[in-house]
Formats: C-alpha cells, sequence, structure tokens
C-alpha cells in the first residue's frame, strides 16, 4: 500500500509540474513507474497467497507473475544504472553552458530501458530461463533449480552478469566519481569562489536525490 501510494504521489507530483521537470528527473519519474507497476501487478495476488499458506494461482498466472517480476526488476536496475550514468555526466559538466543530457536523450534511454526488460522477461518463454514456483510455494519467479538441472546455467550466468554485475559497477563507479569530484571541487571552492561553492551545491544534490 505505502509503495503503490508513495510511487503514485511522485507521479503525480511530476504531472503538475512537468513544464518545469528537468530532463534528468525524468528517469526518477520512471523509476516510480517501475516500482508502481511491480506493486499493482504483483502484490495482490502474493498477498492472498501468503494469507491462504497456498499458490493461488495455476501455471499461467504462475508464468505471469514471474515474468512481471523479471521484468520489472530488470527495469529498475537498468533505469538505476542509466539515472546514475546520467549524474555522473551531469557532475562533470555543470560549469558547461550547454545541456548534455537533452529531453530527446533521456526519452530514447527511458525506451531503451523498457525494452531491454521486455527482451529478458520474454527469454523464459522463448526456451531460454524458466519461470516456476518458488521453494516455499506461495509465489513464482525464475525456477533456478529447473534451469540447473536443465542445463540453463548459460541464462543464470549470463543474467546475473548483464543485470547484477555489470549494473552495480557502473553504479558504484559513477557515484563514487561524484563523490571524488565534489571533494576537489571543495577544496578549490577554499579560495572564496561563489562559482566554485555554488558546484558544490549542485554535487550535493546529485549525492542525495
Amino acid at each position: 500500500v505505502f509503495s503503490i501510494v508513495g510511487n503514485l504521489l511522485v507521479i503525480i507530483m511530476a504531472v503538475k509540474r512537468s513544464s518545469r521537470m528537468k530532463p534528468p528527473e525524468l528517469l526518477s519519474v520512471n523509476l516510480a513507474v517501475t516500482d508502481l507497476g511491480a506493486a499493482v501487478t504483483m502484490y495482490p495476488l502474493s498477498v492472498a497467497s501468503a494469507w491462504s499458506h497456498r499458490w493461488l494461482g495455476g501455471d499461467v498466472s504462475c508464468i505471469y507473475y514471474g515474468l512481471a517480476g523479471f521484468f520489472f526488476g530488470i527495469a529498475s536496475i537498468m533505469n538505476l544504472t542509466i539515472l546514475a550514468i546520467v549524474r555522473f555526466i551531469v557532475s562533470l559538466n555543470l560549469q558547461s553552458p550547454n545541456e548534455k543530457v537533452t529531453w530527446k536523450k533521456v526519452k530514447m534511454l527511458c525506451m531503451w530501458i523498457w525494452l531491454y526488460a521486455l527482451i529478458w522477461a520474454l527469454f523464459p518463454i522463448l526456451g531460454w530461463g524458466r519461470y516456476g514456483p518458488e521453494p516455499f510455494g506461495l509465489s513464482c519467479s525464475l525456477a533456478w533449480g529447473q534451469m540447473k538441472h536443465e542445463g540453463l546455467s548459460s541464462f543464470v550466468i549470463s543474467m546475473f552478469s548483464f543485470n547484477l554485475v555489470i549494473p552495480s559497477v557502473i553504479i558504484i563507479y559513477c557515484y563514487f566519481g561524484i563523490a571524488i569530484k565534489l571533494y576537489f571541487t571543495y577544496k578549490k571552492s577554499m579560495n572564496n569562489s561563489n562559482r566554485a561553492l555554488n558546484i558544490v551545491k549542485l554535487h550535493r544534490r546529485l549525492l542525495i536525490v
């Protein structure tokens, strides 16, 4: 409930102030959409099954539930990765008058995020990977045990590499880079430069948001 209400409020506020939004903020709204999508499509059936102590759906609904969880999960991870990259790019060009991240670029990135997530979510449907019940039988996700027995370790390794390891490395690198840039900018600001102080404030906002 809190997840649905919170992310819905983020989307409503974004719509109300759409004329004043900056391009990178669209990625934050996109992240709220992924979280809201997961909450709406998955939580009701999951809560009902947990309350009944058994999976209430059949095989088709199990595949649907697993696909929805994987789809929105990948979309969320990729959104966080792209958001980190965009913030890093913005932090490197704070003194430049030219806009490095345009609306067109951000919209294309959002489309790429959803397309990338959809492709990965469809792989198990097409035979590379499997969806199935989780060990406790209350929900469904990727059938890790079944994939192991069926020799689908290539899917597990690829999914783990491209959707966890690489995004995590990129996110850590970008935010660490922003922090280092903030440190050196702060040292320069010791010379009583108002411009440098403003840049420090912008860097801090990038780290907090």
